[in-house]
């Protein structure tokens, strides 16, 4: 792969920055030759050069992208708490963050809204596309729902397509699923010639919280650090511990600085857990909820499930950590964890955390 050319603007401050990539002819016939064998025979060239745009990604992230990206987002979350009208180079940095995102996680299931979010963003992308407010602007690329396999969507239909699936999107929805409808997002802003940023900007700055919220947890699972934080040890605040909260046999008490929001979970027998940070505690009571609701709860943190052969009892566990726990301790945990997040003394934390470790 050639070396890369950074494109310089007036508008974008140092640290956020397009390229344009040269791929050597090798590097795509290599691609082809490992990976097409496993798509039948049908694995397209813009899917080639995907994989390579991929590969070169983690190559920049290993060096100066992370800090490159966390500076694009800082500035991205001020423009748009100050209600600016985002440029298409924005929306491009964006809805790739959010698709790198979806690729990373290792979630079972995703956020249905905020995948909504993001096709609606296409959605209203085509709609004023369609009214010629771009001319010039074609809907070249390939546009999918359904995985690389399947037939490419008609440009000209993409419109009815994005209608269809949001209507037919079912409850639960896998990382590589959104990862597949993200991309399309990706696949419209690559057009070339925008010739009114202004009018694009405005119709997509409803979905920038949204993209902005992914973006910001693709982030965090990248590099483990919150995007928002003291810029010393010295600045930070003390721990303040609120409050415990107890529902039957548990004992949940939270601690709180600056951005940060942690806790322990204690049985009645002195047995625990912890939660290091909000990611960690987003984990565990969304698989506590699902281990309730349909037996089984997988989380890049935790997990909950059923135990074989023991019925009333969960299984949860954390890297190497199992515990056994009565199906009444895991209906107290969640019910802890709802009263917790509840609590006016939070409240306010909450809504900065999802622009400080994100949500997917």
């Amino acid at each position: 792969m050639s070396a890369l050319r950074s494109h310089s603007s007036s508008r974008r401050p140092e640290g956020l920055r397009n390229f344009t990539v040269r791929f050597l002819e090798s590097a795509l016939r290599r691609i082809e030759s490992t990976a097409k064998p496993f798509y039948g025979g049908r694995l397209s060239t813009g899917e080639i050069i995907r994989r390579l745009a991929a590969e070169r990604l983690d190559e920049i992230e290993s060096g100066e992208g992370a800090e490159a990206s966390r500076e694009a987002l800082l500035r991205l979350l001020s423009d748009w708490r100050s209600a600016r009208i985002p440029s298409i180079a924005d929306l491009r940095f964006l809805a790739f963050g959010v698709a790198e995102a979806y690729r990373r996680c290792t979630a079972e299931f995703v956020n249905r809204d905020l995948l909504i979010e993001n096709v609606s963003a296409l959605r209203a992308a085509v709609k004023e596309c369609a009214r010629g407010a771009s001319e010039g602007t074609s809907l070249a690329g390939q546009y999918s729902f359904s995985g690389r396999e399947a037939s490419p969507i008609d440009p000209k239909r993409l419109l009815d397509s994005v209608e269809h699936w949001i209507g037919k999107l079912p409850a639960l929805v896998t990382p590589v699923q959104a990862q597949q409808a993200a991309q399309n997002l990706c696949t419209f802003l690559q057009a070339e010639r925008w010739p009114d940023d202004a009018r694009f900007g405005r119709a997509l700055r409803l979905y920038v919280s949204s993209l902005l919220q992914v973006s910001v947890r693709g982030y965090w699972r990248q590099t483990h650090r919150p995007l928002i934080g003291p810029e010393t040890e010295a600045s930070r605040e003390r721990p303040r511990e609120l409050t415990a909260v107890r529902r039957g046999r548990i004992t949940l008490t939270a601690s709180v600085r600056d951005h940060e929001l942690w806790l322990a979970i204690e049985l009645s027998d002195s047995t625990g857990l912890l939660a290091n940070d909000w990611v960690e505690i987003e984990d565990l009571r969304q698989v506590v909820r699902d281990a309730l609701e349909r037996g089984d709860g997988l989380g890049e943190t935790f997990s909950c499930s059923r135990e074989l052969g023991e019925p009333g009892r969960f299984r949860l566990a954390t890297g190497d950590c199992r515990w056994v726990l009565e199906s009444t301790d895991v209906v107290s945990i969640a019910g802890a964890l709802d009263a917790l997040l509840r609590e006016p003394s939070i409240s306010n934390l909450l809504e900065r955390v999802r622009f400080v470790y994100g949500r997917i």
